[in-house]
């Protein structure tokens, strides 16, 4: 079980650096309840996971793919988190009950909008190819690449639900025009995060090649 607990000592390091996916996390536990933060970051979890699979596996030609793509990759991740934080910043955050209902197509949008917003980052696959080969984990054998993988995805579950529920413990506590001010911080800065990215995107554009 040795390479499953290395596996998650990585997804735990991997998470926990506060960026576009932690910020929608505490902004979706503070507007939507416990269940759509848990949701937000096992999209993120199954996205670092399957990068951590292709660096295991040193599939380089995915790697050269993903940093040639990377001014669509920076304009998609720009747009992404304008439109959250577009939405969260009006967005007034209320007290969750236990009976809080949950819609099927909104809880597939908390998971698939956070997956999609970290495989946006192409640098999350370079830190996992720079980390496998500094552990010696790449072309590791089949049973130990999965072992590795469930792993980082468990690590990465772990901190994001603890990050969850430790937002939500926070709300509880809080009156809601404290909410409020948090949720609008949390959209600013998502947004600000986006338009580094489309900053990003142009300066890729403008660079010669």
């Amino acid at each position: 079980m040795e390479p499953f607990f290395l596996g998650l000592i990585i997804g735990i390091v991997t998470s926990a650096p506060i960026g576009p996916v932690g910020l929608l996390t505490i902004q979706r536990t503070l507007t939507q309840g416990r269940f759509a933060g848990i949701l937000s970051g096992a999209g993120a979890a199954t996205s670092d996971a399957f990068y951590g699979a292709l660096a295991g596996l040193s599939l380089s030609v995915v790697s050269s793919f993903l940093t040639s793509a990377r001014f669509w990759i920076h304009i998609g991740a720009g747009v992404l988190c304008l439109w959250f934080g577009g939405r969260a910043i009006f967005f007034r955050p209320l007290r969750h009950t236990a009976t809080h209902r949950y819609s099927g197509r909104g809880l597939l949008w908390n998971y698939a909008s956070s997956a999609l917003l970290t495989l946006a980052n192409p640098l999350t696959i370079l830190f996992f190819i720079v980390l496998f080969t500094t552990l010696h984990l790449d072309h590791p054998n089949p049973a130990r690449l999965l072992l590795t993988v469930a792993g980082i995805f468990g690590g990465c579950l772990l901190w994001w639900t603890a990050l969850t529920l430790a937002t939500a413990k926070l709300h509880t506590r809080l009156h809601s025009r404290t909410l409020i001010m948090i949720n609008r911080i949390s959209a600013v800065f998502i947004l600000g995060l986006g338009v580094v990215a489309l900053v990003s995107a142009g300066h890729t554009l403008l660079k010669p090649h």
